[in-house]
C-alpha cells in the first residue's frame, strides 16, 4: 500500500485538490495505517493527536449527544481529509471516526501537521474551505430533514448526503451511500420503520436500490425532482 489516493474511485476530496508537492509534504510528515471494519480511528472527547487522509475505504463520523444517543453525521471516503480541525483548535474530538470497511489512512501527528500548515499556508486555506463546505452541507441536511412529506423529505436527505459524498455530483452519476438503515433514520429524524416505508416508496419509483449497509442512487435526476416536490420523469435518465 502506497500513500497515493489517486487510483481510488469516487469523491472529489480535499486531498485531490492539493498539489503533488503539498501531498508529498503531508506524506513525509505521517505514516500509512490500515484499520479493520468497525475499528475506531479517533474517539469523541479524546485529545486531538493527529489528522487523517482517507486513502482507501470509508470512515463513518458519528457523535453522542447529552442523552447518550449516537447520531451519524457523515461518511467520508477516498481522498477526504478527516479529523483535521481538532488538532488546529486544540479542543477534544467532537465526534468519533470509525472504519466502515477496511480503511487505509495517512496519519499525520498533530505537531507535524501544524508544522506543515505553517510552511505551506495553501494547505490550510484548502482545509478551511473544506470545513466551510461541510458546514453548509450540514446546515442544509438539518433543513431538509424537517419537511412534512416523508418520501420527498427522504429524497432531499439522500440528495444532501450525495453532495457530502461528492461536492461536484451531477445528475448523471450514480452514488453509493454507505449507511445502514439505523443511520439513515437518524439523518432523516424518523423511526426505522418509517424509513423502511420511505425507501420502499423510492424503490417503487425506481430511483434507488438498497442493499446491506448501502443505498445506491440509481437515477439522480429523478431523485432531485422528487426532492423538489415534482414527480420523477418517466424515462428516469
Amino acid at each position: 500500500m502506497t500513500g497515493s489516493a489517486t487510483d481510488e474511485p469516487g469523491g472529489f476530496g480535499a486531498w485531490r485538490r492539493l498539489s503533488p508537492a503539498e501531498q508529498s509534504a503531508l506524506r513525509s510528515a505521517g505514516h500509512v495505517k490500515v484499520w479493520r471494519p468497525g475499528q475506531i480511528l479517533a474517539l469523541q472527547g479524546s485529545p486531538p493527536t493527529s489528522m487523517f487522509v482517507v486513502l482507501h475505504g470509508w470512515v463513518k463520523i458519528s457523535a453522542t449527544n447529552y442523552r447518550g444517543e449516537d447520531a451519524p453525521l457523515a461518511a467520508r471516503g477516498p481522498a477526504e481529509i478527516v479529523g483535521e480541525l481538532a488538532p488546529i483548535s486544540g479542543l477534544p474530538r467532537s465526534a468519533t471516526m470509525s472504519a466502515i470497511d477496511e480503511v487505509h489512512t495517512l496519519v499525520v501527528p498533530k505537531d507535524k501537521f501544524l508544522g506543515v500548515l505553517r510552511d505551506r499556508p495553501r494547505i490550510a486555506e484548502e482545509i478551511f474551505r473544506n470545513a466551510a463546505i461541510r458546514l453548509q452541507q450540514s446546515d442544509r441536511l438539518r433543513l431538509e430533514s424537517g419537511g412534512p412529506d416523508f418520501p420527498q423529505r427522504l429524497a432531499a436527505v439522500l440528495v444532501e448526503l450525495a453532495l457530502q459524498h461528492a461536492v461536484d455530483w451531477t445528475n448523471e452519476e450514480q452514488v453509493v451511500l454507505r449507511f445502514n438503515q439505523g443511520e439513515l433514520a437518524g439523518f432523516a429524524r424518523v423511526s426505522r420503520s418509517t424509513l423502511i416505508r420511505g425507501l420502499e416508496e423510492l424503490r417503487r419509483l425506481g430511483v434507488v436500490h438498497t442493499a446491506r449497509q448501502r443505498v445506491t442512487i440509481t437515477h439522480p435526476r429523478a431523485l432531485r425532482e422528487l426532492a423538489a416536490g415534482r414527480p420523477p420523469p418517466d424515462d428516469k435518465t
